[in-house]
Formats: C-alpha cells, structure tokens, sequence
C-alpha cells in the first residue's frame, strides 16, 4: 500500500542534509564577517624605554691600612705541671690551694724607697721529710767519721815517719858498730860471737825499718781510700738534703692554680703529678694566615718589626686587647694551606685579662695603600664596571684590578678620581642606557659600613 512506503528515498535524504549544512556555514560566515566589522581599530603607539634607578660609588683616591684577620685560641705562655719528685705521704698542704689562687714564686722585690728584699717562694704542699731527714743524719754521720779516719791515718803517717827516721839512725849506728868489729876481728882484737851480735842486731832493725817504710808507703793509699768514701758521703749527703728541699712544693714562677690533683694525707709517688700551675701574666694567641697574608708579615718580622695586633671576642666586636706578633712558625701546614703566626699579649697592661682557653679574633696591622683607589668588588662584571657619565648614561668600561682587601679591591687601570660607578642593577645594565642615580656613595662610607672591619681609614675626614 503507498501509506507503508518511506517518505523520502536515501538520495533525497542525502541532498538535504547537504543543503541544511551549506545553510548554517553560510549563516556562521555572515555572523562573523558582521562582528568582526564592528571590532574597533588598535592605534599603533611608540614604546618608549624606562629609565633605571641605580645607586652610584663615587671614586676618590684614599689611604687605607689592610688589616690581616684571623681567628685562635688564646693559651698560656708558661704552663707547668708540678709532679712529686720523691715519694711519701702528703702531711701539709695550704688552706688556699684552690683552682684559681693565684701563687708567689722567689724573686727579688723592689721598692722606690727601700732597698730590694728577696720575696720567699709561697708553700704549696709538704711531703712527709722524715725519712729523707735521716738519710741526710746518716750521710752526715758517715761524712764525720770519715773525716776522723782521714785524721787518724795522718797523724798515724807522722808517727811512722818519725819512727823510721829513728830507726834509720839506730841502724846507721849499728851499722858502723858492725863495721868496727868485722875490722876488730880481722885484727884479732874482737871474737868472733861478738860480730855475730853485731849483725843481729843490725839485721833485726833492719827488718824494722822495712817493716816501718811499708807501714808508711801504705798510708797515702788508705787515705786515698777514705777520701773517696768521703766523697761518696758527701754525694749521700748532697742527695739526702736534695730530696728533703723537694718535700716542700713551691711554685717556680707566679701564677695561678689551674688544676688541684692531690689532698693532705694522699700517698704519692715520685712523678705522680700534684697541681697544675697556669701564668696569666703574658698569654700569645697562634693565628693561622694564608700564604699571601704571611708574606706581608714576614719582611716585617725579618727586620725585627712586630706588627701591632688587636684582639676581640667574635669578627664584629670592638677590640679589647692589644699584642704583637713576635715569631712565626717555620712551615707551612700541607693540609690547609695556612702558616701560624704568634701573638703575645701583655696581660699587666690590658683594662681585663685575656684567659688561657679563650677563642678571639685578631685583626693584624697589614700594609699600607696611599692614595689607591678602590671601589667595591659587586661592582665589577667579568673586569669591567659601568661608569655613569655627567648625563646619567653608563658607559662599559674595562679595568684591570690589584689586591683584594675583603669587599673592595684596588683598582690599578681604568678608573680617574671623580668617576662614578653603577653598583645595582648590574644584571640588566647595557652600554649607553639612561639611569637616574638615586644614592651615591664613596670608599669611607664602605669601609664604615664593614661588619667585621679589615681594612683601616688613614686620615679619614670627619663624618
């Protein structure tokens, strides 16, 4: 039946949906075209370039001091350990031996209106003397009876001298006597028992004045003898009376008790240690430098200088004490790179002492520069710096650059009195823009403003 067949064939549908589409591109484009004539007209404008704000440094010559810094621990220029030197138990001690009591050694005190007078060394602690004092008894004894031997045997010696001298001349005597018998027997006027009397006689003192000259050869070798025991007691003696001066503990110089070891009734040993003894009288600080910065104390220190340094608690603090370098250490340390330099502070003329143990800072008198100038190191880019001319236009300038000293830098070459540099905006500066310099600066107004100061104003002008 023609009502069940379909209203349009596939082409016919093909066709107008083709139509539809063309219909709504057409539309949109009207659409369009119509909006995009009302869209108004952008006027063209000049860019005009912006104009930086920087902040100038105004170069001047100047005369400035580099000061050397570094950092150290302050330690005791003479620092002993008193150990016992002969054993024994402690029987006294002093009230006052406490960490902190400060100690009188020997000396010789002067006084403007009294002769000098030696000052006894101050009793620290006393070892038991008993038994060293009987060994000194001992060896005096033993040094008298040696002594008495010594007497006896030369009186002895004299005694035998005269002895023999007499019976030398008995036997001279009986000698002649046996002479005029043999010569009696020979003429028949005497017998012969009586020349056999003779010679007995001499013979018999003979014997005696060999016996006599033996006896008296023999007493210079027993003195010898006694006089080399003499001095063996004499050697006892001298350390018997030693060892009894060492009971007593004195301090060898002044100073201070750092460190107590021992307490009275404590039984020592002979190198046992007892108190440590610190002088605060005179401390030096060992200051570690680079290479470059010891060279410039080292002309000085070759000539017997001492180049004048001052010391603080931390970088930034005012110094509180003064001292010099006196010596430096013959090498340098291979791990970092560094050479030791000493400094030696006077504690009698400083307002508060500096301490053994304290960790300061020292700033060392450097060289000298005279009329340089510098300017601060931010303000150099790959050795050149941009110089703000007289109508507020930088310029790129090369310059070539000398010592360091901390954050300025000396300049050798390409820089006159009077330029002025740019210091900020570095990063987007170009040669020949325009700048307008809102704060200017010069080389005292840096070196003031330096937290930790390493460089020192000569004649600065007042602020």
């Amino acid at each position: 039946m023609p009502g069940d067949q379909e209203t349009f064939s596939p082409v016919q549908k093909l066709v107008i949906s083709e139509v539809l589409i063309a219909f709504i591109i057409v539309i949109s484009l009207m659409a369009f075209f119509a909006l995009y004539a009302q869209k108004p007209v952008v006027e063209q404008k000049e860019i005009q370039a912006t104009v930086l704000n920087v902040d100038a440094f105004l170069v001047t010559e100047i005369d400035v001091q580099e000061l050397l810094t570094g950092f150290g621990t302050v330690q005791a220029d003479r620092e002993v350990t008193l150990a016992a030197q002969v054993t024994g138990e402690i029987v006294e001690i002093n009230p006052q031996l406490k960490v902190g009591y400060a100690v009188l050694a020997e000396d010789m005190v002067q006084s403007p209106n009294s002769p000098s007078r030696r000052q006894a060394a101050e009793l620290l602690l006393k070892i038991d003397p008993r038994l060293y004092q009987q060994r000194l008894d001992q060896a005096k004894n033993q040094i008298a009876e040696t002594e008495t031997d010594i007497e006896r045997l030369t009186i002895q010696e004299s005694n035998l001298a005269r002895q023999l001298k007499k019976s030398a001349s008995v036997l001279k005597t009986l000698k002649e006597e046996y002479d005029r018998i043999q010569q009696a027997v020979t003429l028949k006027a005497a017998s012969a028992s009586d020349l056999n009397r003779a010679l007995l006689d001499l013979q018999r003192y003979e014997d005696t004045v060999i016996q006599l000259e033996s006896q008296v050869a023999s007493i210079p070798h027993q003195i010898a003898a006694v006089k080399q025991r003499l001095l063996t007691a004499q050697s006892e003696k001298n350390r018997a009376a030693d060892d009894l001066a060492k009971t007593e503990v004195t301090p060898p110089f002044g100073g201070v008790l750092s460190e107590v070891l021992v307490e009275q009734g404590q039984y020592v040993r002979a190198g046992e240690p007892l108190l440590r003894l610190t002088s605060v009288t005179q401390v030096e600080v060992p200051i570690s430098l680079s290479f470059d910065d010891f060279l410039q104390l080292d002309k000085v220190l070759a000539v017997g200088g001492k180049p004048a340094v001052a010391l603080s608690e931390n970088e930034t603090a005012e110094s509180r004490w003064n001292g010099f370098v006196v010596r430096a250490s013959p090498e340098a340390d291979s791990i970092s790179r560094t050479v030791q330099v000493f400094v030696e502070i006077n504690n009698t003329n400083e307002a508060s002492r500096l301490l053994p143990g304290t960790f300061v800072h020292a700033r060392i008198d450097g060289d000298i520069y005279n009329g340089k100038l510098l300017i601060p190191r931010e303000a150099i880019l790959d050795s050149q710096v941009f110089v703000v001319d007289a109508d507020n236009v930088t310029r790129r300038r090369r310059i070539r650059t000398g010592r360091r000293l901390h954050s300025m830098v000396v300049v050798e070459i390409g820089l006159a009195p009077g330029d002025r540099i740019a210091t900020t905006n570095l990063d987007i500066l170009e040669d020949g823009r325009e700048v307008v310099v809102q704060f200017v600066s010069n080389p005292e107004d840096e070196i003031r403003s330096l937290d930790s100061p390493e460089i020192r104003l000569l004649n600065p002008a007042a602020p």
